[in-house]
């Protein structure tokens, strides 16, 4: 049963992150529906952002002392309290409700998820238990965040209706995921303190910077591009963007991996300005094809180099602070991930979109030229 049960976390994992964006292509139509306006939208979306941070960073030791199975489960239980509630209720106010769950799902089981499928390697035996925990509940998430979106994006593009299919299966599927986890092997709790604030190494801020900036285009473009996508005929094609910026990351970091992480890094923030640009042109030309080959670059920038270098150099230079440094670089992320969305939604309203994407396209460009050249890695600290 343990060699099984890594999967089980696994498809745990999976099916938290499933949960999270299987209504994304569907965000801009519920705002539209309740008339709210892109920076509305944005600050609707944002309350994801409320329900995870608190748990990420303050409950993160939470796991160890009361045990992983049981925090994993509660996590399962929220996301699938979120899917049911846009299921019955499918518009905009319920919507807040849906992403509050989805973020405390996801900020309770990223990091007991890791840890749990770490100590079922290492209670089988197998070598290298940290690598492989970290590989599977990567290739786990990168297929959840997008697999959502693209299995809905499908859908609505055949018959659109507000309550896809996809919606009831998700839930069917997260209650036989939660029947499986009882079977699970609850090992005995670590103990320790369930607080553990962030911390920030020296020489850690053009890397969280990097992932700051990284994820707060991706926020950009969930929160902000269906709008303009709306205006040319293609709401429900947002999702595809969405899949890109997932999978693109799931396929090369095997490749990234090999990097070495300043260099990873570096590139990240390079590769930045020139994906959102080419998300830019192509919403001015009414270019799809465009749009989506910017958004493959943004998840190379991302999820791909800057993440994986990132968190590498984070790791090195947090030493016995190790976690907390990587909490810190967490969270740095995703206040980037939420908080620039919103900034930008309500400055489109004003300017209009293109206008406020340009600006924030310059901004990009400004910190990039100003912070690749301060990323250091010393693998010897």
């Amino acid at each position: 049963m343990i060699k099984k049960s890594k999967y089980i976390v696994a498809n745990a994992l999976l099916l938290v992150t499933l949960s999270v964006n299987i209504s994304m292509p569907l965000f801009r139509v519920y705002a539209q529906n309740q008339g709210l306006n892109n920076g509305q939208t944005a600050l609707v979306l944002a309350s994801y952002i409320i329900g995870m941070l608190p748990c990420y960073i303050f409950l993160g030791g939470i796991s160890d002392k009361i045990g992983r199975k049981k925090i994993m489960i509660i996590s399962v239980l929220f996301s699938l309290l979120a899917t049911s509630i846009i299921t019955i209720k499918p518009d905009i106010f319920a919507l807040v409700w849906a992403r509050f769950c989805q973020g405390i799902a996801l900020g309770l089981s990223m990091g007991t998820g890791t840890a749990y499928l770490t100590e079922l390697i290492e209670a089988n035996l197998e070598k290298h238990a940290a690598t492989k925990a970290a590989n599977i509940a990567t290739f786990a998430t990168a297929i959840g965040f997008s697999g959502g979106a693209l299995t809905t994006t499908i859908l609505i593009i055949n018959h659109f209706t507000l309550v896809p299919v996809s919606y009831p299966i998700l839930i069917v599927l997260t209650v036989i995921g939660l029947i499986l986890m009882l079977f699970l092997p609850d090992f005995p709790p670590l103990g320790g303190k369930v607080m553990r604030l962030p911390y920030f190494p020296k020489d850690s801020l053009p890397i969280n910077i990097g992932i700051g900036l990284c994820w707060a285009v991706t926020g950009i473009v969930i929160a902000i591009i269906p709008g303009q996508l709306s205006l040319i005929g293609m709401t429900a094609y947002a999702g595809f963007c969405l899949v890109l910026i997932n999978w693109t990351e799931a396929f090369l970091q095997p490749i990234i991996r090999n990097y070495n992480p300043q260099k990873a890094v570096k590139i990240g923030y390079a590769l930045l300005p020139i994906g959102f640009g080419l998300v830019i042109v192509g919403l001015e030309m009414s270019q799809f094809p465009v749009i989506l080959l910017g958004a493959s670059i943004i998840g190379m920038a991302a999820y791909g180099f800057s993440y994986l270098g990132g968190l590498a150099i984070i790791s090195n230079i947090g030493g016995v602070q190790r976690a907390r440094a990587v909490s810190g670089f967490m969270f740095v992320g995703y206040i980037g991930f939420g908080i620039p969305a919103i900034f930008l939604g309500y400055l489109s309203d004003i300017l209009g979109i293109i206008h406020a994407l340009i600006i924030f396209e310059v901004i990009i460009l400004m910190m990039v030229i100003y912070f690749i050249p301060k990323v250091i890695f010393n693998p010897n600290n």
